[in-house]
């Protein structure tokens, strides 16, 4: 659920799919379908369904539509077949893309109120843990446990909302059971 939160935050900040309050639209319907495809998926013994921050790099040049990742997927069809000769590609190919797919994933700072410290704090641990943890799910939950710590602490508990105290919950499941 995180990495598909966070990934749906950064697509849609990529594709200025958010609305006037600076939330992703349609963020409830996305986590549905993702959390279906996923489900589906591991039934019939598949990789994932789920959505990936690479998108951003498709949505960036315009394709907002899904037609363009349909169009990707028919021309990587004939690859099934020569796929030895794509092993003849160093990985290291890969480092221009996943430069910007980290810049699309790096641009959504610019709106913390750095001035904050309940706000930035929080902000700079998720920030900062990701790439320590190699995990972006460990970055989240120390982001979510420590802003609503921050909000206790500093008497501002009121603006903690109800989902956040549940999501808190789990988070301190997942942390304990891992």
């Amino acid at each position: 659920m995180f990495d598909s939160l966070s990934t749906f935050v950064g697509v849609a900040e990529a594709g200025g799919l958010i609305d006037k309050n600076g939330e992703p639209r349609r963020i409830k319907e996305s986590l549905i379908v993702d959390g279906a495809a996923t489900t589906l998926a591991a039934l019939f013994g598949s990789s994932p369904g789920t959505s990936y921050i690479e998108s951003a790099a498709g949505i960036e040049e315009g394709g907002k539509s899904g037609i363009p990742a349909i169009v990707a997927g028919i021309l990587f069809l004939p690859f099934m077949f020569f796929s030895p000769l794509l092993s003849i590609i160093p990985e290291i190919a890969t480092a221009p893309v996943l430069i910007l797919v980290g810049i699309f994933m790096i641009r959504p700072i610019l709106k913390i109120n750095w001035l904050q410290m309940d706000d930035a704090i929080p902000a700079f641990l998720a920030i900062l843990l990701i790439p320590l943890t190699y995990s972006i799910t460990q970055g989240i939950i120390w982001g979510f446990l420590s802003w609503t710590l921050l909000k206790l602490v500093t008497g501002k508990f009121k603006e903690i909302p109800l989902a956040l105290w549940i999501i808190d919950i789990f988070c301190i499941i997942a942390l304990v059971l891992y």
